[in-house]
């Protein structure tokens, strides 16, 4: 219970304000202000012990001006926390013996195929390089496209085949092979696009559904939602987006239909449920999702920090693994330590809200060394 105490009177009381000039140390503040001073209107958080999903709460209103405030059930854009979520769905896949980690891409693909690419033509030696879905999990494929921006409310929304091809309505470049398969971590949003088409194509099912069977209902996350038009059970508990000024997005949000790297609306509870399971599973004892071997395969990096989903970093005996999470007007960002079985998620409404997480998380790493990515 002290660990819990110490953790909720860090993140209320003990955020970590640096000097922009470097001249003076941090200076520790409360939350409410640090909101205020960053136009954030809500921020939520939870906090995963050693015995797993140990408290969350929320702070602040879902939209500037309103009295409603942000609570647990409080939903989010998680953003590129998606991306993770659809690698598990993935590796799911690859362990029913219906995907292949290691398989040249186009091998499953039906719908559409990676166009050829003078990075995947036959070199010298033979051999070609091909993009697998081990390489798109972990941002090694060499595929474009960092990230989305969305649509605004009222706009066409595109299909999966012309995002993939950046036909309109598309508002993004085409997906394509720009770097050696293999040479080098490069944070690819167009890669989880593929993934999702691989994915659909074997299945025969969308994305949203697998994530809802094989993830959401395995582990009760009842707020948690792969559709980017929200069904309308989930509107009352939509938090909505504000720009830096703190005024809100037209429309409230913007609308993502690249599901597997950004659509996902989840809470920090739902997702403090993923991270225990990641944590119990790589413990063999908890596998509602993926096996033990599975799960540490996952949290492998296969070049920086490239994990299969998740960023992974093994520094000072520790092993940290998470994700941010960026959309129009919603920050978020997961972390946990695989040494001290702890973990924390955070989700605001805010476009500043990166900057009071951080200073949220430099305050909780005064107490947990692992906090600090």
């Amino acid at each position: 219970m002290a660990d819990l105490e110490q953790a909720l009177h860090a993140i209320e009381h003990g955020l970590l304000v640096t000097d922009p000039g470097g001249d003076h140390p941090p200076v520790k503040a409360e939350l409410d202000q640090r909101m205020a001073f960053h136009n954030v209107p809500g921020f939520s958080i939870a906090f995963i012990d050693r015995e797993g999903h140990a408290f969350a709460k929320g702070y602040g209103v879902v939209e500037a001006g309103s009295e409603k405030p942000i609570t647990p059930n409080t939903i989010f854009q998680a953003a590129s926390i998606s991306k993770p979520v659809t690698a598990m769905v993935a590796l799911r896949l690859v362990e029913a013996g219906v995907l292949d980690l290691d398989a040249d891409i186009n091998d499953g693909l039906r719908s559409w195929k990676v166009p050829p690419s003078k990075y995947t033509q036959m070199r010298h030696d033979g051999t070609c390089r091909k993009v697998t879905l081990r390489g798109l999990l972990s941002h090694t494929a060499g595929i474009n496209i960092r990230g989305y921006t969305g649509y605004l409310a009222g706009r066409d929304l595109p299909r999966l085949l012309q995002i993939l091809d950046g036909e309109p309505p598309a508002n993004s470049r085409p997906v394509r092979v720009m770097q050696a398969p293999g040479k080098a971590f490069r944070y690819s949003g167009g890669g989880y696009m593929v993934t999702q088409q691989l994915i659909e194509d074997v299945t025969g099912k969308p994305l949203a559904a697998l994530a809802k069977e094989i993830i959401f209902d395995n582990l009760g996350m009842l707020n948690s939602t792969f559709d980017p038009c929200l069904p309308q059970g989930y509107l009352p508990r939509a938090a909505t987006a504000h720009r830096r000024t703190g005024k809100p997005v037209p429309g409230k949000w913007h609308t993502y239909p690249e599901q597997a790297p950004a659509s996902l609306w989840s809470t920090p509870s739902d997702l403090a449920c993923l991270v225990a399971e990641v944590l119990r599973s790589y413990k063999d004892e908890f596998n509602r999702v993926l096996s033990a071997p599975m799960t540490r395969q996952m949290l492998t990096p296969v070049k920086s920090i490239g994990g299969l989903g998740f960023n992974v970093v093994i520094q000072d005996g520790l092993t940290r693994f998470g994700h941010p999470g960026w959309n129009e007007g919603f920050h978020s960002f997961m972390l946990s330590c695989l040494e001290s079985e702890q973990g924390v998620v955070w989700m605001t409404n805010g476009e500043n809200g990166k900057k009071l997480g951080w200073e949220v998380m430099r305050g909780l790493a005064e107490v947990y060394p692992w906090a600090w990515w």
